[in-house]
């Protein structure tokens, strides 16, 4: 049996497991609620990257408008994500959020861990150490 047949053949298995699937937000992900308007969270993440000479390198509307996608960037940890080889680049920047209204304000976050998934090496897994309490500490501060 091929690969090609293997993989069709299992591919209903993962399917059915719910490995595939996307229920909603994981262990990879940190969502949490505000008060403020998506404009003042995006706004309060801004200023507090900024403080921090951290890099704030983009932010844009999605889903009609109803989304804005922000990256940010601690340079910090560059170091160790470079060490890991740099194909790892593509998965930068180590901060991925997404402000919206869904019934409330929220904000949702990549945990950094999801590099350590894709691609497992001890550099960032040192890097995930540094960035996830400080990831943490912002989520915390903008949504409050």
């Amino acid at each position: 049996m091929s690969i090609k047949t293997l993989g069709a053949a299992l591919l209903p298995l993962v399917f059915a497991a719910g490995v595939a699937r996307a229920d909603g937000p994981n262990e990879l992900f940190w969502v949490k609620p505000s008060a403020k308007s998506p404009e003042q969270v995006v706004a309060a993440i801004k200023r507090y990257v900024e403080d921090r000479k951290w890099l704030y390198l983009a932010e844009f509307k999605v889903k009609g408008g109803q989304v804005t996608a922000v990256k940010i960037c601690n340079p910090a940890v560059g170091k160790d994500v470079f060490a890991a080889g740099t194909h790892v680049a593509a998965m930068m920047p180590c901060g991925n959020l997404a402000v919206y209204d869904e019934g409330g304000t929220k904000v949702a976050m990549l945990h950094p861990k999801f590099m350590t998934v894709l691609n497992p090496d001890p550099n960032l897994e040192r890097a995930v150490r540094e960035l996830a309490p400080l990831f943490e500490s912002m989520l915390a501060e903008v949504a409050n």
